[in-house]
């Protein structure tokens, strides 16, 4: 099986046009669903399951980012501002099936901001206003360290290692806010008992993974607000049975409504309260989906 990305010199040059939020939202999650149809084509011919033909993947200099002639520097132009995780497994341009130029990208271990992030912000908001339309928080399922930080607050006497790290704590510790609404959201939804169930911690992971980018995109909305930028924030996560981003966790997402895929970040206390009371419903209905079927 061939994947082509293919280039004709006589084909017409469009050149990019996102004048607002809305098309920077739809651009991205359609190069997300691009993505996703991609990467689920070859894994069905690898398992010799439908047609062979080669994935053509028609290309241009301007969609590639790139100037049109030798010597040529583009001037930044990127049209969203993602604040994402380190991982390795997240690579954000490829994700969102975007190239050069497109996005200014920040990766710090779960998604969370520093002092370095709010100065890269600040930049981005202030020097690159004239084409940046949006700013998007990205969590992804079974962040390491989200799952360190839920480790923490379970069992706090167990992470010595990390209590007398002071840079490892620090990121620990900004995470626990997301931990904390999470519990709270799941005592809400399913009642103290939850805290017992055998999947408690694995939920209370998925619950804090949504809550902790939403945490993150209420600060930034404050950032931004504060210093007079008016580019909107929206939030989702990264999964990767569905290699979707999504609002909230469950079953893959069919369609492309933005709602369901990057959701506006909370503006308030009160807004993050009620997304994390529905992230919690929407992981536990997910876990009863997967005890039905046998799978937990």
């Amino acid at each position: 099986m061939d994947v082509i990305y293919r280039y004709d010199p006589f084909a017409p040059i469009v050149p990019r046009e996102i004048p607002d939020a809305a098309a920077a939202i739809d651009r991205l999650i359609q190069g997300n669903q691009r993505f996703s149809d991609m990467v689920h084509a070859i894994q069905r011919r690898t398992l010799g399951e439908g047609p062979v033909e080669p994935l053509i993947l028609p290309l241009c200099p301007i969609s590639l980012g790139l100037p049109l002639y030798q010597g040529a520097v583009l001037n930044q132009a990127p049209f969203a501002l993602i604040l994402g995780c380190s991982d390795a497994r997240v690579p954000t341009e490829l994700v969102f099936d975007q190239w050069l130029n497109d996005l200014f990208v920040l990766r710090v271990a779960g998604n969370v901001l520093g002092t370095a992030c709010l100065g890269s912000l600040h930049y981005a908001a202030r020097h690159l206003g004239d084409s940046l339309q949006l700013v998007v928080v990205l969590g992804h399922a079974k962040c390491g360290a989200v799952q360190a930080a839920v480790a923490t607050y379970l069992s706090p006497q167990n992470f010595s290692d990390i209590a007398y790290t002071f840079a490892l704590r620090t990121l620990v510790d900004q995470i626990q806010i997301a931990i904390r609404g999470s519990a709270h959201a799941l005592r809400d939804v399913a009642g103290s008992a939850i805290s017992q169930d055998p999947d408690y911690q694995s939920l209370l992971v998925t619950t804090s993974v949504y809550v902790n980018a939403a945490v993150s995109a209420l600060e930034l909305r404050r950032e931004l607000d504060q210093r007079g930028f008016k580019q909107p924030v929206v939030t989702g996560v990264y999964e990767f049975e569905t290699l979707s981003v999504q609002a909230l966790p469950g079953d893959p997402i069919s369609g492309t409504h933005s709602t369901d895929r990057l959701r506006p970040g909370p503006s308030n206390p009160e807004e993050l309260s009620h997304y994390a009371n529905e992230v919690a419903r929407a992981a536990l209905t997910a876990l009863e989906r997967n005890r039905a079927n046998g799978n937990s």
